[in-house]
Formats: C-alpha cells, sequence, structure tokens
C-alpha cells in the first residue's frame, strides 16, 4: 500500500497536513490525520468532534458532541426548484441512454445525477416527517428508520441491475416516488412545483421507451 504523501490521486488537500487511512484485519478502520501544532487553529472539527486527550492542553474545550451539523435543513425556494429542474431535466437523458442502448451512460445518469436529486427530496421528506431533528445518514443509509414501508418500497424499485428493460421500470419507479413526495413537500414549505414541466417530461418518457429502435428521431 501506498503511503499518504506518495499518493497522487486524491491528492493532499496541503503539504503540512497527512492522513493515514487504516483499515485493521479485525475489522476497526480508523482515519488517523497528523496536523502541525503551528497550525492548531485551523483543525477542523464538527458537531460530532470529540476531544479524547490534550496531555498539553493545547486545543480549546469542546462542547458535548451532536448531530446538529448532519441535520437535514429546510430547502429555500431557490433550493426547491433546482432539485426539481434537476430531476426532470435530466430523465430525457436516461431514455436517450437507453434507447441507444449505451447502458453505463444511461446507469451513470440515472444511478448518479438523477438518484442525487431523489435523495435531496427524500432527505426533506424526512425532515419534514422528524422535524429536521433526525439525522437520515450519509448517502440515504438511515432512511429505511423513517420512510413509511411504501415509500421504502418505492425506493428499493428504483435500484436495478444492467438489464435495459429493468432500467427503464427503474427509471419510471424513479419518477414516480418523485412525483409522490414532492408535490406534497412543495405544499407544505410553500415552493413552487413544476406540475406542467413534469407531466410533459414523464409523457416523453413514456413516448421513448416505445419508440422503434427504426425510428430516424425521437420526437
Amino acid at each position: 500500500m501506498q503511503m499518504p504523501n506518495e499518493m497522487g490521486s486524491p491528492p493532499s488537500p496541503d503539504d503540512a497536513t497527512i492522513v493515514y487511512l487504516m483499515q485493521f484485519s479485525d475489522g476497526h478502520r480508523i482515519d488517523l490525520t497528523l496536523h502541525p501544532l503551528a497550525r492548531l487553529s485551523e483543525l477542523p472539527r464538527d458537531s460530532l468532534s470529540r476531544l479524547l486527550l490534550d496531555k498539553d492542553s493545547c486545543i480549546a474545550p469542546y462542547p458535548p458532541p451532536t448531530e446538529s451539523d448532519y441535520l437535514p435543513q429546510l430547502p429555500t425556494a431557490q433550493a426547491f426548484a433546482d432539485c426539481c429542474n434537476e430531476f426532470w431535466w435530466v430523465c430525457p437523458y436516461v431514455a436517450k441512454g437507453l434507447w441507444r442502448e449505451e447502458i453505463t451512460y444511461a446507469k451513470y445518469m440515472l444511478d448518479v445525477i438523477v438518484r442525487e436529486q431523489l435523495m435531496q427530496m427524500l432527505t426533506w421528506h424526512i425532515g419534514a416527517q422528524t422535524g429536521f431533528a433526525e439525522n437520515p445518514g450519509k448517502l440515504g443509509k438511515y432512511f429505511r428508520r423513517y420512510l413509511a414501508p411504501e415509500l421504502w418500497v418505492m425506493l428499493e424499485r428504483t435500484y436495478a441491475d444492467a438489464d435495459y428493460g429493468h432500467t427503464w421500470d427503474a427509471l419510471f419507479a424513479t419518477c414516480d416516488l418523485f412525483r409522490k413526495i414532492a408535490p406534497p413537500l412543495a405544499e407544505r414549505f410553500g415552493c413552487a412545483y413544476p406540475h406542467a414541466d413534469a407531466q410533459r417530461v414523464y409523457a416523453h418518457l413514456v413516448h421513448v421507451r416505445a419508440l422503434p429502435k427504426t425510428a430516424s428521431q425521437m420526437y
């Protein structure tokens, strides 16, 4: 294994800080950062940081750890609009990739770009259900704790293998889940939801899926 100062990708954030990522055979994992004493004021901390040992009393006391930095935040009108716009704008990219049988392109657009917007909307949904007081977890790892069983099943259906038919099904499952949770959230938060755009995009997806492979254009 390479040492941290030997790595070219990803590059070290600076020449002074060295990070050792250590995986032990017993299953424990430790990320050890060596930070220069002269730059102690730049030492990063978050709401979960806890001071375990400071023999020389060099570090200012930490407040009791909480999850406050990791709680979902109430969306602004702009953030909500951006999420909806990106979701419905990129869905046709997935359809295009599937129709052209470009599975890696289609999967990236669905499982990275579109999914990011769905996960953001689900995070706001969980925030609304819990008073923005619970941590849904990085990349939604705790979603199952907070989503209604019906929504969890719908989310599971958004994941597919590399089969084209299954990926088409996952695309529509993704759209159905987004359409189920986003409009009520828009009303609750006082935000605008692009109903007309969503309907047009959904209809376009249906059209492209049914389009013969011999078609010369998608419109």
